[in-house]
């Protein structure tokens, strides 16, 4: 038994298609997605295209949450702020009309069962909160704290944009990477193949991590020609910075943005100038005490 799991592809069609395009030699017998299908990049309309013709289990992640609300009475704040978010804004207004009930009907979570094998819990971020995930640095008592009352052993849960495979109890939570957007210093699309083997202790789930190249340079030229570059402002250059390095600039804007004065929205370009001046690679916000990590 081979299952495959992508997750947070984020509108990256080029990254999608080479993703399938070797998952396509791996035979896996399911496959599922993790949320976060959509923003961030221009193809939205057709890597739901894509996603609905292969007809994959999905679950909703924390953008399609976002984007499902905008323009909707159930938006909340700061996504209610156009200027912080442009980008969000974009993929709502561009997002084909017959999409937005789907994204906001996905399930939160899905609990999977084969015979024989053990159960796995799949979920975009922790429980009940797809705005936050499992992060390396959080310790096996955060970790025992978000799970409590899981009777799954296996948990796959996606979010940080960076693979994870980490035992704590009898848990193991098990994050695929991403396809379109990884944060992990390397920008290959990233997905994750569970197979079923023979354990010490009967039927167990084993991890493999797939990285694989696509060209990126397809990406700046899209930006543009879709009208994101210009509607993201300031925040695109980081949006651009994240997809082809492979960094995570653009979400960690977002937790250096959490604790500036609510006006430094105002000016979004000496926003990113004055965030630029002090982090980046081997000083990121994200690695701040009591940062929060809900990008």
């Amino acid at each position: 038994m081979r299952v495959a799991v992508f997750a947070d592809i984020h509108g990256n069609l080029p990254a999608f298609e080479a993703a399938l395009a070797d998952l396509n030699a791996q035979a896996p017998d399911a496959v599922f997605l993790g949320g976060d299908q959509i923003n961030r990049c221009p193809w939205n309309n057709e890597v739901m295209d894509l996603m609905l013709d292969l007809g994959w289990p999905a679950i909703q992640g924390n953008h399609e949450l976002v984007v499902g609300a905008i323009k909707t009475p159930e938006n909340w704040w700061p996504f209610t702020e156009r200027h912080r978010f442009p980008i969000l804004w974009w993929s709502q207004e561009n997002l084909h009309p017959d999409y937005l009930p789907l994204i906001r009907t996905l399930p939160e979570s899905l609990h999977i069962h084969f015979d024989g094998a053990p159960p796995i819990w799949l979920l975009h971020g922790l429980p009940g909160n797809p705005h936050m995930g499992f992060y390396p640095a959080m310790t096996d008592d955060d970790i025992r704290g978000e799970l409590g009352g899981t009777d799954e052993q296996l948990i796959i849960s996606s979010h940080t944009h960076r693979p994870l495979d980490r035992r704590v109890d009898g848990w193991r939570i098990v994050n695929p990477g991403s396809v379109g957007l990884p944060y992990n210093g390397d920008p290959r699309a990233q997905y994750a193949l569970l197979d079923l083997v023979a354990g010490p202790n009967g039927p167990a789930w084993q991890a493999t991590f797939r990285q694989v190249a696509y060209d990126h340079s397809v990406i700046p030229s899209a930006y543009h020609a879709s009208g994101l570059y210009a509607a993201g402002g300031p925040k695109s250059e980081l949006a651009l910075c994240t997809l082809m390095s492979g960094h995570p600039w653009s979400s960690d804007f977002g937790v250096w943005m959490r604790h500036q004065p609510l006006d430094a929205a105002d000016d979004m370009g000496k926003a990113v100038a004055d965030y630029l001046a002090v982090h980046g690679p081997d000083h990121w916000a994200f690695d701040q005490p009591d940062s929060l990590k809900m990008d």
